[in-house]
C-alpha cells in the first residue's frame, strides 16, 4: 500500500510539473507580444507612409488567434478563446480594404462554431468525480467478523479465535490501519483522475478510472450502492472528453499567408 501511495503521489508530481510547463508556454505569449510591439515600431520609423497603424492592427489580430488557440490546445478554454476571438474580430473589423473580407468572413465562420459548441464535456466528469466522492460515506464496508456463540463448544470457540472465515473476493482490508491507508489511495486516485480530466488525457482518465474502481471493491462490501458508483466510474473511463473543431486556426493561417504574400514579416 505505502509503494502504491508513493507512486500514485508520484504521478501527481509528474502532472503538477507538466502544468507549470504549460503556464511557461502561456507567459511566453507575452514576451512575443512585447517583441511585436518592437518589430512594429522598427517598420514604422523605416516606412512611415506604408500605414503603420493596418500593421499593427493585423500583428494584434494576429496575436489574439494564436492566444485563442493556445488556449484551447493546452487547456481547453473555450471561453477564453470566445473572448479573445471577439476581440480579434473587433480590430479586423474595422480594416474595411477588400484584401481583408475573407479573413473577416473566415473569423465569422470560427466564431459561430465556437458559439455552436456543447458544453465542455470536462464539466459533467468533474461532477461525476465528486459524485463519487460524496458517496464513498455511505457506502458500507465488510461487516466485522462475529465471535463464536456463547454455545458452542471450547473446540469451535478456539477454532473461532485461530482461524477467519471470510467470504473469497477482493475485499481484504479488515484492519482498521489497512483500511486508512486504502482510503488515502482511494482519495489519491480520485484526485489523479481529476487531473487527468482537466487535462483531456484518456489513457489516464481510464488508468485512473480502474485504479480507483480496485480499491473501491476492495474496501466497500458488495451492494447496489457500490455497483452504482462503479458503473459511474466505468463511464468516466469511456466518456469522450475532447473538443471537435475542425475550423478551429483557419483564419490565423489565411491571415499568415496572406502577409507573407504581401512582403510582410
Amino acid at each position: 500500500l505505502s509503494r502504491g501511495q508513493a507512486r500514485s503521489e508520484q504521478r501527481l508530481a509528474d502532472l503538477e510539473a507538466r502544468g507549470k510547463v504549460l503556464r511557461d508556454e502561456l507567459l511566453g505569449l507575452g514576451q512575443r507580444l512585447a517583441l511585436l510591439d518592437e518589430s512594429v515600431q522598427q517598420l514604422a520609423a523605416q516606412a512611415p507612409g506604408a500605414a503603420p497603424g493596418v500593421r499593427l492592427r493585423l500583428d494584434e489580430v494576429e496575436l489574439l488567434l494564436s492566444f485563442a488557440e493556445a488556449r484551447i490546445a493546452l487547456g481547453g478554454d473555450v471561453e477564453g478563446a470566445r473572448r479573445a476571438y471577439e476581440l480579434a474580430d473587433g480590430l479586423l473589423s474595422a480594416l474595411t480594404a477588400p484584401q481583408y473580407v475573407n479573413l473577416r468572413q473566415s473569423l465569422a465562420q470560427e466564431q459561430a462554431a465556437l458559439a455552436a459548441l456543447p458544453p465542455d464535456p470536462r464539466i459533467a466528469a468533474q461532477a461525476a468525480v465528486d459524485a463519487v466522492e460524496r458517496a464513498l460515506p455511505a457506502l458500507e464496508g465488510m461487516p466485522a467478523l462475529r465471535p463464536a456463540p456463547a454455545s458452542a463448544s471450547p473446540f469451535e470457540r478456539l477454532l473461532s479465535a485461530l482461524v477467519d472465515v471470510r467470504p473469497r473476493g477482493e475485499q481484504d482490508l479488515l484492519a482498521p490501519a489497512d483500511r486508512q491507508r486504502g482510503e488515502a489511495a482511494l482519495r489519491l486516485e480520485l484526485a489523479l483522475l481529476r487531473s487527468a480530466i482537466r487535462e483531456r488525457d484518456a489513457e489516464a482518465v481510464a488508468a485512473a478510472s480502474a485504479r480507483a474502481a480496485g480499491w473501491m471493491r476492495r474496501l466497500y462490501a458488495e451492494g447496489p450502492a457500490l455497483q452504482a458508483e462503479l458503473s459511474r466510474l466505468d463511464g468516466l473511463a469511456r466518456a469522450p472528453l475532447g473538443l471537435d473543431l475542425p475550423v478551429l486556426g483557419s483564419t490565423l493561417a489565411q491571415l499568415r499567408a496572406q502577409r507573407r504574400a504581401g512582403g510582410e514579416p
